[in-house]
């Protein structure tokens, strides 16, 4: 039985075969992997411009306006979003101008609106401003020639409105993994069946479908293989054919646990098998790489907890490695208000449920039975509670690891 690091780095230097790159259109590049950094081409805004609704002017010409003895300017135009003013502001001078406006020549601040009066081509600014206050710099958003997004982003929707203010309308993104998921085991049956006494409905594949489709691979069910060997190295090998493969239960050592052998069989090399975690301590890994064709292979242990804890500590970092992306899981300490009885020396990933105390302190507790059947306590949770392999007791009050799901 190996570490969990060890675990993980064998599965990260397994992954390191990036996925190739495909153009998407604009409008579909939201939650896909960036693949190359986008540089700009100009500055955004490509011009100053005004900050707010109100007058261009020289702001060494309203050093002395007060609201008792305001300074009059003569208004000479306007300058709105879209249609700028073509001259010059000499001293003395005004432009009106809408959020957005280019800055006319000459012009260096702008004055809000709340704070003038204007009556016929006269605008009485009753307060002094800095040097450009209230205008927005040309490149202050984004400058010329700089990283606008960098490569293994995952895409949001304001990384969509950058990309559409560049001029970007093809996006270039990683290809989708494609994971082959496979149920094992005599006691499944799919969810719309009225299980029998000693069945249960299968809820790991689904969370496990939701789960790739969050993170943006494409999922694809290939059902459930019952305790058979000849039925098992058919849907196996079927699965084989895409970039993971995924499969839960028959790892442990029960009499019925037949992947751990049919893996081996059909040329999966197995990096390791049994790792110091709970829950999930039978999970395996292994790789299939023959004939040009490379797979992933993860055996993950059918309890729904464990599927789904081990599929989010070894495949999603596998993906994130496949598609470079640079963002980590977020993980942060908060102090512990209820208790946790570790008594051995793995590693637990504890179903937890963090929030912020009267002082807006973070707290965190567990959010009930750690049953590795229980799959209710990971949809209660918001965090996994990350217990180091030398902790012991943890009482109200301790400082934990806390792992954003």
């Amino acid at each position: 039985m190996i570490s969990f690091s060890e675990a993980l780095s064998m599965v990260i230097a397994s992954s390191t075969r990036a996925m190739p790159t495909e153009t998407v259109p604009l409008v579909l590049a939201a939650g896909r992997i960036l693949a190359t950094s986008i540089v700009s081409s100009q500055n955004i805004p490509a011009a100053p411009n005004s900050a707010m609704d109100g007058y261009a002017i020289h702001a060494e010409d309203v050093t002395s306006a007060t609201v008792d003895a305001p300074t009059p300017l003569r208004v000479i135009g306007e300058s709105a979003a879209g249609l700028p003013f073509s001259g010059v502001v000499g001293r003395g001078q005004a432009v009106r101008i809408m959020t957005g406006g280019v800055l006319p020549e000459g012009a260096n601040g702008v004055i809000e609106v709340e704070a003038t009066t204007e009556a016929d081509t006269t605008v009485l600014v009753r307060r002094a401003i800095r040097l450009w206050e209230s205008v927005r710099a040309a490149g202050e958003d984004i400058q010329e020639g700089a990283e606008a997004i960098p490569a293994g982003k995952r895409l949001t929707a304001a990384d969509v409105g950058v990309l559409a203010s560049l001029g970007v309308v093809n996006v270039p993104v990683r290809v989708k993994p494609i994971v082959g998921l496979l149920a094992t085991g005599n006691e499944l049956v799919e969810p719309f069946r009225t299980p029998s006494l000693g069945q249960i409905r299968n809820s790991s594949l689904p969370a496990l479908y939701a789960l790739c489709n969050s993170f943006g691979a494409e999922p694809i069910d290939l059902g459930i293989a019952s305790d058979d060997r000849e039925d098992l190295l058919e849907k196996i090998e079927q699965g084989l054919r895409y970039d993971l493969l995924v499969t839960t239960g028959g790892v442990s050592a029960g009499e019925y646990d037949f992947v751990q052998h049919a893996l081996p069989d059909v040329g999966v090399a197995i990096q390791f098998h049994n790792v110091n975690i709970r829950p999930g301590k039978p999970v395996m890994f292994g790789v299939y790489d023959v004939a040009g064709q490379r797979t992933l292979v993860f055996g993950l242990p059918g309890n729904p907890v464990s599927t789904v804890i081990t599929f989010q500590q070894f495949v999603l970092p596998a993906m994130r490695t496949m598609l470079g992306i640079t963002e980590q899981p977020m993980k942060m300490t908060a102090r512990l208000t209820s208790p946790i009885n570790k008594t051995d020396s793995k590693r637990h990933f504890i179903r937890g449920f963090f929030s912020t105390d009267e002082t807006g302190q973070l707290v965190v507790a567990t959010t009930g039975t750690q049953s590795s059947g229980a799959l209710s306590s990971v949809s209660k949770a918001n965090c996994l509670i990350v217990l180091s392999e030398n902790s012991g007791f943890q009482k109200p009050g301790d400082i934990v690891t806390i792992e954003l799901l």
